[in-house]
Formats: structure tokens, C-alpha cells, sequence
């Protein structure tokens, strides 16, 4: 032992060389193992660290593969609605290719039409002259049989409105050339009459009376060919033109009835406030003023009370003559 190591200790002494040794050897191999240790619990806790960062890699690559699924599922979902709204649109392109070929054959149409409401003016013209020799048939039988006054004075009156409802009729040329066609008939039927009137005076009253019922049968018969071309005119007027509408345009509204046999008129400017009663003159020089007045026109609204003891064709002519005066859709047309 003395010649394998060299005593450097400062006492050299035989007696102490080898109980020095082990203490020193001890101290050695604790601070190695301590050192082992601390390695070993620093290499554990980075280990620890590693498989956590590990884990959370893992969930995230998940998650991501969970939304990378539900995002494929979003875009099939948006493919399919895509390919759905690409066939709405081309059904909706060929409705609106049937809607123009309809809207031609339309407008084709209304021109065959403007060209039987030209033919029918003329027919009406001339039935116009044909009533105008009736008038003058009816005056020499006045001048004949005077006691018969009241009844021409009544065949004057439904020639009158027969008149009227000429000028406003436009209708289906077909069916108005028909009408007029039953017109002539009755016309040539009456003329008849009033010669064997002038040959026989005892037949006089009757035919005077059946003039009459036939007057009032064509004026009945016209207005409801009024009725047809109101309800023709709107649809046109549908084709052709915008809807009337009170925009932009001053309102009046203007209430009309009867009673006891008296007509009655009220009117109110806008839709708010208490209604006055006027004439039918200071009507018209009220409605005339407020459309010099409002450039952009007049919109009328005519107001008939559900008891306005009005017929049909009162109310009608009224609220015709009030639209083609002053409002400003049927001044327009």
C-alpha cells in the first residue's frame, strides 16, 4: 500500500496513513452520487415538460382534424345549396322568357284592339246621325200629338244617355259591332212605328210606350258595356301604365249622395278634417284652382256612402266626369 500511493499529508505517520483514506473516498462517491441524482431529477422534470407539450400537440392536431371535418361538411352543404340556387335561377330565366313571349302576345293584342276601338268610333258616329234623325222624328210627332210630350221628353232623355255612353265605350270590337247591330234593329224598328203612328193615331200611345221600354233597354244595355270597358280600361291601364297612386300628388277627396231626391257634394282637402258642402259649379272652381296650383296634379278620391241612394250609373258618370277634369291619372291618358 505505501509503495502504490504517495502520502502527502503533512504527517507522514505509519499509524494514520490508512484510517485517512476511506472518509475521503466516501465524501468522493456522495457528491458523485448526489450529482447523479440532481441530473437524473432535472432529465424526469424535462421529460414531464416534453410528453405535456407532446399531449397538447396531439389534442390540437385533433381539434384541427375535427374542423378540417366539419369545414368539409360546411363546404358540401354550400356546393349543394349552390347547385339547388343554380337551378332556381335557370327556371327563373325560362318564366321570365314565357313572361316576355305573354307580355308580346299581349301587346300585339291591345294593338288589334286600338284598331277595332278605331273602327267602332266610326260605327258610332254613325249610329250618332241615325239618333239624330230619330230626335227630329220624335219632335214632328210632338208637334202631332201633344198630349204624348212627357213620353218623348223620356225617349230624349235615354237617347241622351245613350249618347253619353257611346262616347265612353270601348270595348271588344266584336262584341260592340253586335250591340250596335241590335241598335240598328230597334232604330229601324221605332222608325217603323212612328210611320204607322203617323197613319194611325189610335196606335200612337203604344208605340210611344214601346219606344220608351227599348230607349231604356239600350241605355241599360250601354251601360253595362260601360262596365265592361271600365273594367277593360283598368286592365290596360295595368299593361301599359304604372298603378294610380296618390304619391306625390295633392289629394282632395270629394263625397257624393242623394236624398230625397236632392244630389248632395262635400269635399276636404288630404284625408284629415271635416268635410264641407259645396255645388257642383263651386266644385269645379275649387278642384280647377288647387290644379293651377299643384303642378304635379291632382289626385281625386271620390267617397259614395253605402246609403247614398245613387244608381249605379249616377255614381259612375259623377266620378268619370271629376277623373277626366281633374285628376291627374285620366287627364294623362
Amino acid at each position: 500500500m505505501n509503495t502504490a500511493f504517495i502520502d502527502l499529508r503533512a504527517d507522514q505517520q505509519s499509524g494514520q496513513g490508512n484510517a485517512s483514506f476511506w472518509p475521503s473516498f466516501t465524501d468522493i462517491m456522495t457528491t458523485i452520487v448526489m450529482i447523479f441524482l440532481i441530473a437524473l431529477v432535472v432529465l424526469l422534470a424535462r421529460n414531464l415538460e416534453l410528453v405535456q407539450q407532446l399531449r397538447a400537440t396531439m389534442e390540437a392536431e385533433q381539434l384541427a382534424a375535427e374542423r378540417a371535418f366539419v369545414a368539409g361538411e360546411k363546404n358540401d352543404l354550400l356546393a349543394a345549396a349552390l347547385h339547388a340556387a343554380e337551378g332556381r335561377l335557370t327556371n327563373l330565366r325560362l318564366q321570365a322568357d314565357q313572361l316576355q313571349t305573354r307580355t308580346q302576345a299581349q301587346l300585339a293584342q291591345l294593338a288589334e284592339q286600338q284598331g277595332q276601338i278605331r273602327d267602332l268610333q266610326q260605327a258610332r258616329d254613325q249610329f250618332a246621325q241615325e239618333a239624330a234623325a230619330l230626335l227630329v222624328l220624335r219632335e214632328q210627332l210632338q208637334s202631332e200629338a201633344v198630349q204624348h210630350k212627357a213620353q218623348y221628353r223620356k225617349a230624349q232623355l235615354a237617347l241622351q244617355q245613350r249618347d253619353v255612353a257611346l262616347q265612353t265605350a270601348r270595348v271588344d270590337m266584336q262584341a260592340l259591332v253586335a250591340e250596335l247591330q241590335l241598335a240598328r234593329d230597334d232604330l229601324s224598328a221605332v222608325q217603323q212605328r212612328s210611320q204607322v203612328l203617323n197613319e194611325q193615331l189610335d196606335a200612337k200611345t203604344q208605340l210611344l210606350l214601346a219606344q220608351q221600354s227599348e230607349a231604356q233597354t239600350v241605355a241599360h244595355r250601354y251601360a253595362t258595356l260601360a262596365e265592361d270597358y271600365t273594367h277593360l280600361k283598368s286592365k290596360y291601364d295595368k299593361l301599359v301604365r304604372p298603378a294610380r297612386s296618390a304619391r306625390g300628388r295633392y289629394r282632395v277627396e270629394v263625397r257624393y249622395w242623394k236624398r230625397d231626391g236632392e244630389y248632395q257634394i262635400a269635399w276636404r282637402e288630404g284625408t284629415a278634417g271635416q268635410f264641407q258642402t259645396v255645388t257642383r259649379d263651386a266644385l269645379d272652381k275649387i278642384l280647377t284652382r288647387l290644379d293651377q296650383q299643384h303642378t304635379t296634379g291632382l289626385y281625386i278620391r271620390v267617397v259614395l256612402p253605402e246609403d247614398s241612394e245613387l244608381s249605379h250609373t249616377e255614381a259612375w258618370k259623377f266620378t268619370l266626369s271629376l277623373h277626366q277634369q281633374y285628376d291627374y291619372y285620366f287627364k294623362s291618358s
